[in-house]
């Protein structure tokens, strides 16, 4: 900031961990001085939390932008004085009336809520067994295959700004999803042109048991479960809801019997951000941010492809007829998640996956000082068989505990 005195600054977070490091970024840049606006989005981050959480710790303008479309109109707002007087008067308003809502809420609420007890998850049926527990790396995928896993939804409304149902639009004949669709076809054909674009993948099974909130998982040569664990997962619970926790999904050690976990990795290779850049630099803008949406959801698509396999490999594949919507909206067994989301958002677990699966020794993907995957299009996961997993919430009071648990370890 201090060399480039940039109009306003841009902070997006797709993680859990992401809308708190928003609030440290806050105070940092008003430790160091700044005070430019701000817009924040991002899939972790609300409105809500922006105005309650993040404003308050800044001495400037804190703007909410949904998407990268409203943050383009909050930046045209932003250079015109008149209307950033505006637009700063209406979020002081707005956030007035949060607080008054919020502290209605916290008045109307009993002092001490009652943890609800742990989920009791049902352990009535057959583990299904693994073909093997050997690392699979899987070098240069077609990423022709991988393209049509990508969720339309997700690449045309989320990330290119599409206003409307994409699918529905195309199959109608609209021109203006006809043009998007054509310009992301162009950038496919010039992804599967580079050499150092691939699609590249490592994913193994593992034996395993739960203790509690802990998943055990085991190594070759302890796969009985009465031994020490290769690697140990402590995950968060739900205090309220349904109590629930992802080891839950895993057979208890006191049980006496085996159970597995999958896990992965996907990549869509370093050459993106090179590629991106250039285009950028050519004023190819267009162009730059389709690629690098591409690439965010072909590793996507790539680990849905991947857990179709897996959900092969292990003995309950797709019925008959399954298409990739069913896919898109989870209707099949069991389920994957990935460190960072509300089930399980320390990404600080990345590591041990990453160990597990001997990452750096088979692929391109490192991990940051703060366990972000690098290059950013890649995705990792558990996977688990359970006939009754399902997605779930930590709430901030959940993952508040789990961290001083951890500590306290």
């Amino acid at each position: 900031y201090q060399k480039h005195k940039p109009d306003m600054i841009g902070l997006s977070g797709l993680l859990v961990k992401s809308a708190k490091m928003m609030v440290e970024t806050a105070q940092d840049f008003r430790q160091a001085g700044i005070s430019c606006p701000v817009l924040v989005g991002g899939a972790a981050l609300s409105n809500r939390f922006t105005r309650l959480r993040i404003a308050p710790e800044y001495d400037g303008m804190v703007a909410y932008a949904p998407d990268a479309m409203s943050g383009l109109a909050l930046a045209n707002t932003i250079q015109d004085a008149d209307e950033r007087a505006k637009l700063m008067a209406s979020l002081e308003e707005e956030a007035e009336s949060m607080l008054a809502a919020e502290q209605a809420s916290r008045d109307n609420e009993p002092e001490v809520i009652a943890d609800v007890p742990p989920a009791q998850v049902r352990h009535d049926f057959d583990i299904p067994n693994p073909p093997d527990l050997r690392l699979h790396v899987l070098n240069d995928h077609p990423l022709e295959e991988i393209f049509p896993y990508i969720n339309p939804q997700m690449l045309y409304v989320r990330h290119l700004g599409y206003k409307g149902r994409f699918a529905d639009d195309l199959e109608a004949g609209d021109q203006a999803a006809i043009e998007l669709h054509d310009s992301v076809r162009k950038v496919e054909d010039l992804m599967l042109a580079q050499e150092d674009i691939k699609a590249n993948a490592v994913l193994k099974f593992f034996p395993c048991n739960s203790d509690g909130q802990r998943l055990l998982v085991y190594g070759h040569e302890n796969q009985t479960g009465d031994q020490k664990a290769a690697e140990e997962f402590y995950l968060g619970r739900q205090s309220q809801r349904d109590g629930l926790c992802l080891s839950d999904y895993v057979l208890p050690q006191s049980i006496g019997k085996v159970d597995y976990v999958g896990m992965f990795v996907t990549s869509i290779g370093n050459g993106v951000r090179a590629l991106a850049e250039r285009w950028m630099a050519e004023g190819q803008f267009l162009n730059s941010h389709i690629l690098s949406a591409l690439a965010l959801e072909s590793a996507e698509a790539f680990a849905e492809l991947l857990h179709q396999q897996i959900r092969r490999m292990w003995g309950f594949g797709d019925p008959a007829g399954t298409t990739n919507q069913d896919l898109f909206r989870t209707q099949y067994r069991g389920k994957r998640f990935s460190f960072g989301y509300p089930a399980c958002p320390r990404l600080e677990d990345q590591e041990q996956l990453f160990r597990l699966l001997e990452v750096s020794a088979n692929l391109d993907v490192e991990l940051t000082e703060g366990y972000m995957m690098d290059p950013e299009a890649s995705v990792s996961a558990l996977v688990f068989h359970h006939p009754n997993a399902k997605y779930f919430n930590l709430s901030e009071r959940d993952i508040d505990r789990l961290e001083q648990e951890i500590a306290q370890r």
